[in-house]
């Protein structure tokens, strides 16, 4: 909260606690027949204010018989140790999570737990969710962003994620504002604990060191979900063997080469987040991942040049790319006919867009090139045969966009018959002519 001073909040005492609990929990505590059992639940809580609102909302407008029920479960549970969480505390969040209703947020719950500490991207959480498959029968990015809304809303509503930081200056590629979440420390702890021991393992390691460390590998044969934020390593382990693997979020401080044959034995993977990693360049085995829906290769200090093995990648949806550094995108991208979402934001360097690649992507709903203000676009009527770049032109095969942003150096380059959004059914759109915001809006 970048607060001069902190104060620890220690326990509550019994009647602040009970005073909390019966806030949270509502009217419900007032019935004669549930108070004493109410009373028992609080005092499971222990006094720590994130235990007594968790569970209390958990319960909050339920029958006595559920009541009688969690504090039974509260009584006999036998929770992992985990440093600094009391058993009871464990308990409460664990129940919490027991009463979410559907596999949906339950899955959800547990993403936002490996996503690491400080706040939760809602655009980072819904490219994971749908490149994992998480809401089922939905494949419109537009129902899947309100699908994500309503499942975060029950989850803020069980007091198992918190409101982040709004991010003013930045806007959302998906939502209509651009909305941060945050996960409590002791709420993050018990997930981690609970995915730890579910039938998918998940693996978070937040400071992979030397080389040595790496022995904890070995146990993670089976998991499914793997996060790791390395530093002071400067090279992988040759290959990671994961054949069950579907998640990987790899983060590095520092220049981190991954070795040819890494991805060899991953070829179940959907999401691979390789942002602040510097591919130079990427590793060759990446053509073998040809179930991957989501790839993340954000803030890229070193230069990605020879991606060409994207083209490999056939069922993609999510390409981004944003804040990295790219003079041109390879011509063998035409061939990833099902991608939904290509993330240029501030590619500073970007110049060469191939011809033809973006009227290739004919299922593409967002592009974004904001802030990309070096994009050497072809002028219209140029010979087609000696044309190297796109042109704008070709944006009216996208019939599927809903969302553009674009950055034109020139208003010579728009095509001349001002047809170019005709057969675009866009929901929102910013268009930036030269240096000046010519067209923003829903």
């Amino acid at each position: 909260m970048r607060t001069q001073k902190e104060f620890h909040l220690q326990h509550l005492g019994e009647d602040e606690a009970w005073n909390l609990f019966k806030k949270t929990a509502g009217d419900t505590v007032k019935k004669r027949e549930l108070r004493p059992i109410a009373v028992d639940v609080a005092k499971k809580c222990e006094g720590l204010p994130v235990a007594i609102v968790t569970i209390a909302n958990a319960l909050r407008d339920e029958r006595v018989g559920v009541w009688e029920n969690a504090l039974e479960e509260l009584r006999r549970s036998a929770p992992t140790n985990i440093r600094g969480v009391r058993k009871n505390v464990y308990s409460c969040v664990e129940l919490s999570y027991d009463h979410l209703e559907g596999d949906e947020v339950k899955s959800l719950f547990l993403l936002c737990a490996l996503l690491g500490d400080g706040d939760i991207s809602m655009d980072r959480l819904l490219q994971y969710a749908m490149g994992l498959n998480l809401f089922k029968g939905i494949y419109s990015w537009d129902k899947a962003s309100n699908k994500l809304i309503t499942l975060v809303e029950n989850l803020k509503a069980s007091s198992l994620l918190l409101d982040g930081e709004y991010e003013d200056d930045e806007k959302s590629l998906f939502f209509y504002e651009s909305m941060l979440l945050r996960m409590h420390d002791v709420v993050r702890d018990v997930a981690r604990s609970i995915a730890s021991k579910d039938i998918h393992r998940f693996v978070v390691k937040e400071a992979v060191g030397l080389q040595e460390e790496w022995q904890w590998m070995d146990g993670c044969r089976n998991c499914t979900r793997i996060s790791l934020k390395c530093k002071i390593i400067y090279e992988l382990p040759r290959g990671l063997v994961c054949p069950e693997l579907e998640f990987l979020l790899l983060n590095s401080s520092n220049y981190l080469k991954i070795p040819d044959a890494f991805f060899q034995d991953t070829k179940q993977l959907r999401v691979l987040d390789l942002s602040e990693v510097s591919l130079s360049p990427p590793p060759s085995s990446l053509g073998f991942l040809t179930n991957l829906r989501t790839l993340c290769l954000n803030l890229n200090r070193g230069e990605l040049k020879d991606i060409a093995v994207i083209g490999e990648l056939k069922k993609l949806q999510v390409f981004s790319l944003v804040d990295s550094v790219i003079r041109q995108l390879p011509k063998k991208m035409m061939q990833l006919s099902d991608l939904r979402v290509l993330d240029l934001q501030h590619c500073g360097w970007l110049e060469v867009i191939p011809r033809n690649v973006i009227s290739s992507l004919s299922r593409l709903e967002y592009l974004s090139m904001k802030e990309s203000f070096h994009i050497e676009w072809e002028a219209e009527g140029f010979n087609s045969r000696k044309r190297i770049n796109a042109c704008l032109s070709e944006l009216k095969h996208l019939s599927s966009l809903r969302t553009l942003e674009i950055v034109v150096s020139d208003p010579s380059l728009l095509p001349e018959d001002d047809m170019l959004f005709d057969n675009l059914n866009l929901t929102r759109y910013t268009i930036v002519i030269g240096n000046r915001m010519v067209y923003d809006g829903y």
